[in-house]
C-alpha cells in the first residue's frame, strides 16, 4: 500500500507552496481540510492549480458508461 504525500515548501517571497498531487481519493478531503486551516493560519488567499492526482494515474474512468479520462 502506498503512502499519502504532501510536500510543504516555503518559498523566497515567504509563500507556503503544498503539492497534493500524491494524495489518494480516500484522503482528498482531508487533505484539502487541513489546506483550508493553513490557509486561516498564515493568511492570504489560497492559489489552486490542477494536476492529475495518482490515484488516477493510469486509470481509465467512465461516466454514465462514457471513458472521461484515460490517464497513462
Amino acid at each position: 500500500m502506498a503512502m499519502d504525500k504532501m510536500t510543504v515548501e516555503i518559498l523566497d517571497d515567504g509563500q507556503v507552496k503544498i503539492q497534493t498531487s500524491d494524495i489518494s481519493q480516500k484522503n482528498h478531503m482531508s487533505a484539502d481540510e487541513l489546506l483550508d486551516m493553513v490557509e486561516d493560519m498564515v493568511g492570504g488567499q489560497r492559489q489552486t492549480t490542477p494536476v492529475d492526482h495518482e490515484f488516477w494515474r493510469g486509470r481509465t474512468v467512465k461516466l454514465h458508461g462514457k471513458v472521461v479520462k484515460n490517464v497513462s
